[in-house]
């Protein structure tokens, strides 16, 4: 007889008699004999869980105590512990509290530092003010242009900290006084080496300018000296052409054209906005050419009859050629 059965988690009473009593007819034993041997057998099989229970029933009660302290003892701990969090948690608040208030003593300390700082720098400033101020007569005097712009700049950063005192209105005007008298000293030199296209003098004397915040001043000064380059040759393609308008209206385009991709190249290599520059030059170009051929062209209407039908054919003149530089730059741009 199988008494595993009775541990399993589906057992059931029915299917184990019928399988015991399986076992009856299979064996041919006599049914009181063998339900009398299996009654005996169970109540031996209960004796011996009822043994077995009282058994660990014994020794599960003697084990209690044990248990019992250990549990007091993990209570013990676990008060223990919590009282060192509490500790630990207070602690870690004071800590912060301490930082907290260190770093807002550090904040202050270093604020009230700076303040120091943008004192004594304005007080350095001030002085150094006052001594280029009363050194830049003599500088001037020497016409050393070097010398006078390292002494402008560093006023103007002076002036640039002086923002506060009551006369910096005044700094003001007298730096910029300076300024345009050392712009009107250097000019000259300034315009012989943009005529000459030395790239070196001009260029260093585009940082002395930009350094004095007057890189604006600068590109006026190169457009004025190339206009008046402008003036001549243009007078020469408009005395070139014979009369013919179509014809000087090309040389016109050609001409400027390559002026803006010379000046283009020129001024990337001194201005801050090169294009700017390019742009001014060609049209003071454009002007200049309309004012000559307005002259010529008024001067030919009053020589000739049919002046309505002349300015006809002027503009007709005038649209074809810049139809056709239209057309030939969106077939270059596509290219490219």
């Amino acid at each position: 007889m199988d008494f595993s059965k009775f541990f399993d988690d589906e057992f059931n009473t029915a299917d184990w008699l019928n399988q015991a009593f399986r076992l009856q007819k299979e064996s041919n034993q006599n049914v009181d004999n063998y339900t009398g041997t299996l009654i005996t057998k169970l109540q031996m099989y209960i004796q011996e869980m009822n043994n077995s229970i009282e058994e660990t029933s014994q020794q599960a009660i003697q084990q209690f105590p044990r248990v019992l302290r250990e549990i007091d003892v993990l209570r013990h701990e676990a008060t223990l512990l919590q009282e060192q969090m509490h500790t630990v948690r207070g602690d870690i608040q004071k800590v912060n509290q301490d930082t907290a208030d260190g770093m807002k003593n550090l904040i202050e300390l270093d604020l009230v530092k700076n303040r120091i700082q943008s004192a004594s720098k304005a007080l350095q400033e001030a002085d150094n003010w006052v001594t280029l101020s009363a050194q830049i007569e003599d500088t001037f005097d020497s016409r050393d242009t070097v010398q006078i712009a390292a002494k402008l700049i560093a006023m103007q950063q002076s002036l640039k900290i002086l923002t506060d005192v009551p006369d910096y209105a005044d700094r003001v005007q007298r730096l910029e006084t300076l300024k345009n008298r050392l712009e009107a000293l250097i000019s000259p030199t300034v315009v012989d080496a943009f005529n000459k296209q030395d790239v070196e003098i001009a260029r260093s004397f585009a940082q002395v300018f930009q350094s004095m915040d007057r890189g604006e001043q600068l590109e006026d000064l190169y457009v004025t000296s190339v206009k008046t380059r402008f003036d001549g040759r243009i007078k020469e393609l408009i005395d070139g052409t014979n009369g013919e308008h179509e014809s000087i209206f090309i040389a016109i385009y050609d001409y400027l054209s390559n002026v803006w991709q010379d000046e283009v190249r020129w001024s990337t290599k001194i201005f801050n906005h090169p294009n700017r520059v390019a742009l001014s030059i060609v049209l003071n170009g454009l002007k200049i050419f309309h004012n000559k051929y307005k002259n010529q062209f008024n001067t030919e209407l009053q020589q000739k009859q049919a002046p309505s039908k002349k300015r006809l054919d002027i503009l007709i003149a005038c649209k074809r050629v810049s139809d056709r530089k239209i057309k030939g730059k969106k077939v270059s741009k596509a290219k490219s």
